[in-house]
């Protein structure tokens, strides 16, 4: 979940007022700068944020077609 929130030197600052919100804390990522390439260790932070592709939902390009082609069919009368 990404938050519209500033770190600033007092702190996180969040945003986003009037709507309820939850915040996660995760544990601190245990990477090896010295050792580790560095798509390993964006893989890791893309995994820690849940924004690697496997997270992504995606609707299939078969399926979106599908829906084209119904669309063309169906005459809308106004």
């Amino acid at each position: 979940m990404v938050l519209d929130d500033l770190l600033t030197k007092k702190g996180l600052m969040i945003k986003k007022r009037d709507i309820l919100q939850s915040m996660v804390i995760k544990e601190p990522l245990e990477i090896d700068y010295e050792n580790e390439s560095i798509e390993s260790i964006l893989e890791k932070i893309e995994y820690a944020i849940e924004q690697h592709p496997s997270f992504l939902k995606v609707i299939p390009q078969e399926e979106l077609q599908a829906k084209k082609e119904l669309d063309v069919t169906r005459k809308w009368d106004y």
